[in-house]
């Protein structure tokens, strides 16, 4: 699995400079493997055996705009409540991170997860574009209405720095809610908090223009559905007033956010807190 300091490093490497500007394009900052995985769902088959529970796992093949196929799972717990579209973190596929799925599933709920397109089974372009990665958030909330019974509510979670493509979605389709877990807001930021006092030496950071889209907030302006924010007490890459920021600037009615005791960024839905925090943000709309 990669750690951050992995991903520290990466980053450190991709980052490119030109006079006193960091040139930030979309491949400085979103990890593509080198060579394409199978996908691996062994530890969600034993997780689900190890606690003698049922549940249905699907191999998902989808074909996106381009003609590249997009790998993932359609997984289906006992009496779900909901059904939850899942858009990954940074360096997360699906292979890797068994666990996260089979944490949704108890609340209970269906889960739909594809690894993004040069990542973990997925297929990669020759160039990476956010544009076509945020083409394929919406092929993939619209492959609910193939993968999983649709009278029952579909939310979209976004996990790092998938809250802004499930953030994205909210924009473009009929959600029921929106779950934003260790969001941030824009890619600056998120640098900054990622490579601690790399940037205070330079006067600026040059975005790509699809760098630069990447914000949450103007969406949550005007997103009006149910919203829950997670952020972790311990998370160092997007702190507590990130999340406590977006959630001003929404303008939901109905917005909650949660604090996880002791999580770091990447172990929010590790929490047994988090979970029943979860599963109040749902009763909220599913009852």
């Amino acid at each position: 699995m990669m750690t951050f300091k992995n991903a520290f490093f990466g980053l450190l490497a991709s980052l490119s400079l030109s006079g006193c500007a960091i040139n930030v394009s979309p491949s400085a900052f979103f990890y593509q493997d080198s060579e394409q995985q199978s996908l691996d769902v062994t530890k969600l088959h034993g997780a689900i055996q190890n606690d003698k529970t049922a549940a249905g796992i699907t191999r998902i093949e989808v074909k996106n705009k381009q003609g590249l196929t997009l790998r993932g799972v359609a997984v289906s717990y006992p009496n779900p409540i909901v059904n939850i579209v899942f858009f990954a973190d940074n360096r997360m596929p699906i292979s890797e991170n068994n666990s996260v799925i089979h944490r949704l599933g108890k609340l209970p709920a269906n889960i739909l997860w594809l690894d993004y397109q040069g990542v973990g089974a997925s297929d990669k372009a020759k160039a990476l574009s956010i544009n076509a990665i945020k083409q394929d958030a919406l092929t993939q909330f619209d492959y609910v209405e193939s993968a999983f019974d649709t009278s029952i509510p579909t939310i979209v979670h976004g996990r790092g720095i998938g809250s802004y493509f499930a953030s994205y979605v909210a924009a473009n389709r009929k959600i029921d809610a929106l779950v934003l877990d260790g969001a941030f807001n824009n890619i600056s930021d998120l640098i900054a908090n990622m490579v601690p006092g790399f940037s205070n030496s330079f006067t600026a950071m040059k975005l790509h223009d699809e760098v630069h889209s990447m914000q949450i907030a103007p969406i949550l302006r005007h997103y009006e559905g149910p919203l829950w924010l997670v952020v972790g007490e311990k998370d160092k890459i997007t702190p507590y007033p990130i999340s406590q920021q977006l959630l001003e600037d929404a303008s939901s009615s109905e917005k909650y956010i949660s604090v996880i005791p002791e999580a770091t960024h990447n172990a929010t839905l590790k929490s047994d807190y988090a979970i029943e925090q979860y599963k109040q943000f749902l009763v909220r709309f599913t009852e």
